[in-house]
């Protein structure tokens, strides 16, 4: 004859439930990396717009000034991947093609500010004030009216 304590049987039961909880919750901590880079991957090969930065206004205006300031930053930090005049290297060309993030100043500033998840596209946040990246911007939309 077995008898059978149910109060024990309750408690394991509980137990087992806790620690199957604890597992899940560690799965999910550990491995959402794994889904963001599934979606980085995603994200860096079709074309799209960045909605919420396409209307944000350029406030430095583009002089002659502003796209020289521009030039020197993409010399110092864009032309190893971009290529001479962002006509494309390791990383894609930036002129005579439709831009993959976006075609307007905000959505170009945003690139340039976050970069690009999942590729070698940092962000410049730390490394340029805010008036740099707009410099930026302009010496590259300069390209295109030039190509």
């Amino acid at each position: 004859m077995t008898i059978h304590d149910t109060k024990n049987d309750v408690r394991c039961s509980r137990s087992g439930l806790k620690l199957a909880y604890l597992v899940v919750l560690m799965m999910l901590l550990t491995f959402p990396p794994i889904y963001a880079v599934a979606q980085e991957e995603q994200h860096q090969h079709k074309q799209h717009r960045h909605l919420s930065y396409a209307d944000m206004k350029n406030p430095v205006d583009m002089t002659e000034h502003s796209v020289r300031e521009g030039e020197k930053l993409y010399d110092r930090h864009c032309i190893g991947c971009h290529g001479k005049a962002g006509k494309g290297g390791i990383g894609p060309r930036l002129t005579g093609t439709v831009p993959i993030h976006g075609s307007s100043d905000g959505e170009l500033f945003h690139v340039l500010t976050d970069g690009v998840a999942g590729t070698t596209m940092k962000g410049f946040k730390k490394k340029l004030t805010e008036e740099k990246r707009w410099h930026l911007v302009n010496y590259i939309k300069s390209l295109e009216k030039n190509e």
